[in-house]
């Protein structure tokens, strides 16, 4: 720090107008007048200087952390009041303090890495105050930068350029990350103030691509390292061995915290890249080595869905679903970044040949389109690289655009590589010299599904009418792909991706291309974001004009279930061409038809898988007593007054042979037979009918047990065992059966004369 107090009077002269470094200037200190540098220690004043840290307002259990909003604005508000002291300094007072006080520029590459970018401004606190604070803090920090690398401001305030350079690089006050973190913060919305910076201190100091070269090297680290996280056997590309805790692989347990990471470090990777060779474009040959591009096309093909199958592992569940949606958004923000890369490195030295192209191919353009193929050779190593690539930048327009421009272009590498394409889109081959490439559509979405075996007649027919009309899709088309645009970008409207869409030709990756790095164009940037979507009316649209036939279509059946003019889907069974043939020919065939027998077969089979689930035990406890009618009664019984023949009108049998057994036998027949003319039925042979069915009813079991004794003795002389025992067996049983009222009955029949008393 200086000795000398800076209270004196100290004027800025430079009547020579010497650069910077060499000026002195003339102080007093009590009275005593002293030379002082112009740059030099003295001039720095004692001021500390906060560094910026992210604004967080919820804690982990998401409940709202108390003064967070204003701690953060008091932080952002001394940095700021410091910042706006640093710029009010003049030229000697400001190079001085930046070059002897670290803390400044320690502060600003603070801010530079941990400010939101654009891919996060979204998740910052949608607080007008908040905003205000943190735009005013961005715009003060890119003045300081625009100042730091300007070398004169007045001509007697100025430094030579080498030494503006060597503070620059020596002093590190810029670094190759410093330079690639202002892209990211500033490059999109400020571009031109960032491309003069970055532009400047590279051709104020060429070391600084040195330093470029080697941080593609750290790049290429980086990336190989998020590659052997998700991958099975992990391998060092320079043959080294890999230790064990460096090698992840797809086996080990990722938990979504650490999958988040993973994914904005390879999003903050790719975008920074991204951005950074748009604005230095001399970057590109530092990148465009073999090893970087190999490197970015093996991360999307094989890393980046790797990412996606762990997400839908890890996070497509309810609880986690916003989280689901943000990270996958930011993959598909990463595979967008990734492809304009691949496109700047291989296609900017292309389109810088045909616009400056020559007739015949010189050997600097010949090198270069024969890099290009190589380029998209080895890139169709890769389906979904070289598909989404050829969806987004479509490889037919850029060999169409060489056969055009270069006649002695090698035709069968342009085959190669179109016929590659063809197939992995499912696409006829195409021939270089048969077609010329003429049927090839100018629209992004792919190549023409013309056939190869098409007449030129028909090419020219096609092309005619290709060009005068634009890409058309029906209604449920543009339905599904906005729907797949509102997955990533959900805060846009259907009418806006719509127009959207007309404008870029229904290719869903260039509108989300356009909007992600804003370079939408203003009729469309002009338009409601919120636009909804109207569904276009039938009856408008069957009443159309037909721009090629020059009339109106109008007609009785419009809107009808068949009207192909209004209706994307038709119900075709409904619609036969020709004479109908009947089923069947004659009344016969159909008498002879038993196909119904085959499905009532299957009704009934139905029935033999029900079972009976009633398993209840049997209840046996009546089966030994006559029930109701359950006993058949005889049909003597029934009939009170049988017909029986009278006695004298009987026959007279033989009674010679009643004691043989034959005899016995006729007479029991003759007996049955006549039976019904008895006039008086036998009372004995009615009680042995009666004897043999109650016998029958019993199972002929017998009961010879002895009648239980209740009556006894005479009163006075005593009872015997027997006697008490079968009156207590009584007493008991008495509650097996119903005794309701018995008292009560037998005093009415006593009172009705009918039992004696």
């Amino acid at each position: 720090m200086n000795e000398f107090s800076t209270d004196g009077d100290t004027i800025f002269q430079n009547p020579d107008l010497k650069p910077l470094e060499d000026v002195k200037l003339t102080i007093k200190n009590s009275g005593i007048a002293q030379t002082v540098p112009a740059l030099d220690e003295h001039w720095v004043e004692k001021k500390y200087f906060l560094n910026y840290e992210p604004i967080v307002l919820f804690d982990e259990e998401g409940r709202s952390i108390i003064g967070a909003k204003e701690r953060w604005l008091e932080v952002v508000s001394y940095i700021l009041n410091d910042l706006d002291w640093l710029l009010r300094l003049p030229f000697y007072k400001f190079w001085s303090n930046i070059v002897y006080n670290s803390r400044i520029m320690d502060s600003i590459t603070i801010f530079l890495q941990e400010a939101p970018t654009y891919y996060a401004l979204e998740n910052f606190p949608n607080d007008n105050d908040l905003k205000e604070h943190l735009d005013r803090l961005r715009y003060v920090v890119l003045l300081i930068l625009a100042r730091l690398i300007t070398n004169k401001e007045s001509p007697a305030e100025y430094m030579s350029l080498s030494e503006h350079a060597h503070l620059l690089f020596q002093k590190n006050i810029f670094t190759v990350p410093i330079f690639m973190d202002i892209c990211q913060q500033y490059g999109r919305n400020n571009r031109k103030i960032v491309n003069k910076i970055v532009n400047s201190a590279f051709a104020l100091e060429p070391l600084y691509n040195e330093d470029l070269r080697e941080a593609v090297q750290f790049i290429i680290k980086a990336l190989r390292d998020i590659e052997r996280r998700f991958e099975d056997c992990p391998i060092d590309q320079e043959g080294k061995a890999v230790l064990l805790s460096e090698r992840g692989g797809a086996n080990v347990e990722i938990n979504l915290s650490t999958l988040e990471d993973l994914i904005l470090y390879l999003l903050d990777t790719v975008s920074t890249i991204n951005i950074f060779i748009n604005i230095y474009l001399a970057s590109i040959n530092t990148f465009k080595i073999e090893c970087f591009i190999t490197k970015i096309i093996s991360v999307y093909a094989n890393t980046i869905p790797e990412m996606y199958k762990r997400l839908d592992d890890l996070a497509f569940k309810d609880e986690t679903i916003a989280k689901y949606m943000e990270l996958k958004h930011r993959l598909d923000v990463a595979r967008v970044e990734i492809l304009n890369i691949y496109r700047m490195l291989v296609y900017t030295d292309v389109k810088n040949t045909v616009e400056n192209k020559n007739v015949i191919l010189n050997s600097e353009t010949e090198e270069i389109i024969e890099d290009f193929f190589n380029n998209l050779t080895h890139a169709l190593s890769e389906k979904e690289f070289a598909i989404d690539y050829h969806n987004v930048y479509p490889i037919t327009d850029d060999v169409q655009q060489l056969i055009d421009s270069y006649k002695n272009i090698d035709t069968m590498k342009c085959e190669f590589i179109l016929n590659s394409i063809f197939t992995y889109l499912d696409e006829p081959d195409f021939s270089v010299a048969s077609t010329s490439f003429k049927s090839i559509p100018k629209s992004l979405a792919g190549p023409s599904n013309s056939k190869k075996n098409r007449n030129s007649e028909e090419v020219d027919k096609n092309e005619v009418a290709g060009s005068s009309k634009e890409i058309t899709r029906t209604k449920s088309d543009v339905v599904s792909i906005i729907s797949e645009i509102k997955d990533i970008l959900c805060d846009l409207g259907e009418g806006f991706l719509e127009m959207c869409l007309k404008h870029y030709n229904y290719n869903k990756e260039a509108v989300i291309n356009a909007v992600l790095e804003d370079s939408l164009p203003i009729e469309l940037k002009s338009l409601d974001r919120n636009l909804p979507f109207i569904p276009p009316d039938p009856e408008e649209a069957s009443a159309t004009i037909d721009n090629a036939l020059g009339m109106q279509r109008l007609n009785i059946y419009d809107n009808d279930e068949f009207d192909i003019m209004t209706k994307d889907n038709i119900d075709t069974s409904k619609i036969h061409k020709g004479k109908r043939k009947d089923k069947y020919k004659n009344f016969n065939e159909l008498l002879n038809d038993k196909s119904y027998i085959a499905q009532t077969k299957d009704i009934y089979n139905k029935y033999t898988i029900v079972t009976n689930e009633y398993d209840d035990e049997y209840d046996d406890t009546y089966d030994d007593q006559d029930i109701g009618s359950s006993a058949q009664d005889d049909i003597v019984e029934v009939d009170a007054r049988p017909f029986t023949i009278p006695r004298v009108l009987r026959r007279q049998v033989n009674n010679d042979f009643e004691d043989t057994e034959e005899n016995n036998d006729f007479n029991h027949v003759s007996e049955t037979q006549v039976n019904k003319d008895n006039f008086v039925q036998d009372p004995a042979l009615l009680r042995a009918k009666a004897e043999e069915r109650r016998l029958l009813k019993q199972g002929f079991r017998t009961n010879n047990s002895p009648t239980k004794n209740v009556v006894g003795n005479p009163k006075g002389q005593g009872q015997t065992k027997e006697v008490l025992d079968s009156r207590n067996k009584k007493g008991k049983s008495k509650a097996t059966r119903a005794n309701h009222n018995r008292r009560a009955g037998s005093q009415w029949k006593r009172s009705h004369g009918m039992v004696p008393s």
